[in-house]
């Protein structure tokens, strides 16, 4: 094969890859040096004579077949159910270690149960799915997390993970929502949400509403009123707040910057 052409070397490494990953023999070494190799000869370097040597040899076997092949059908299968796109890499992973006949720790044996009782779940009640309520719920967490800044979220790399897929999942970018990364948005900022919910009753779309003095040099004494426009929502800047008419302008005003109406007490009889 040393007097084939570049071309042909890229055509045979590349059926190569396919026939190989299609076996599920992606991580293998060998398809590694082959791709590694084909990308080589894409880009107009050449192999050394050793490279080409293995390259011709390894270009034409075929995948190996797998060991626990019944229990590595099943992983790849599950690792291509629809609802677990997020736990497809250690599925794959798992598959190929125990196709090469390698041993997994008790620790990656529990993980590897626990991924496999989820698939089962799905394919028995299908991929889990939010209601109305805790979509709206996510949503307000989602938009809570604009309070924080990159450096912060760099700090908290769970949270920052469970925004990142719950907005690709409200934007359309992602088919299903892992229930974990709801939860962690469902759950967060509960005080605030405790706002939202109180801030219906005490300042309801309609209502005239009192801001606190902002001090900016010096107090601003007289008192400023506004017509709330909205239900509470949360701010450009992630806080609760309400849409208010100031001036003939509608603004976004934070719920902590607003005068409570003192509640009645009743009665003594």
């Amino acid at each position: 094969m040393a007097r084939m052409s570049t071309s042909a070397r890229i055509d045979l490494g590349l059926k190569m890859i396919a026939r190989w990953t299609a076996k599920g023999c992606t991580n293998d070494r060998t398809v590694s040096f082959v791709t590694d190799m084909v990308a080589r000869l894409q880009s107009g370097r050449g192999m050394s004579t050793k490279q080409r040597a293995w390259f011709d040899k390894a270009v034409l076997m075929d995948p190996p077949e797998p060991k626990n092949k019944e229990l590595v059908t099943s992983l790849r299968a599950a690792a291509n159910l629809a609802g677990m796109e997020k736990v497809k890499e250690p599925l794959n992973d798992f598959a190929y270690k125990l196709s090469k006949g390698w041993s997994l720790s008790e620790k990656q044996v529990g993980f590897m149960n626990k991924l496999m009782d989820k698939a089962k779940e799905i394919r028995e009640n299908g991929p889990w799915a939010p209601t109305d309520e805790e979509r709206k719920q996510v949503e307000i967490g989602v938009a809570f997390t604009r309070r924080y800044s990159d450096y912060y979220l760099s700090s908290c790399p769970g949270t920052a993970s469970a925004r990142n897929e719950c907005k690709d999942w409200l934007d359309g970018n992602v088919p299903h929502l892992d229930k974990w990364s709801a939860g962690k948005m469902m759950k967060l900022c509960k005080t605030d949400r405790q706002k939202l919910v109180d801030g219906i009753e005490r300042w309801p779309a309609g209502s005239l509403v009192e801001l606190k003095p902002v001090v900016i040099g010096r107090p601003q004494l007289d008192a400023q009123f506004g017509l709330v426009i909205s239900e509470p929502l949360v701010t450009v800047d992630g806080r609760p707040g309400l849409s208010i008419l100031l001036d003939g302008v509608p603004r976004e005003i934070e719920l902590d910057r607003l005068v409570k109406k003192r509640k009645k007490r009743a009665k003594k009889s």
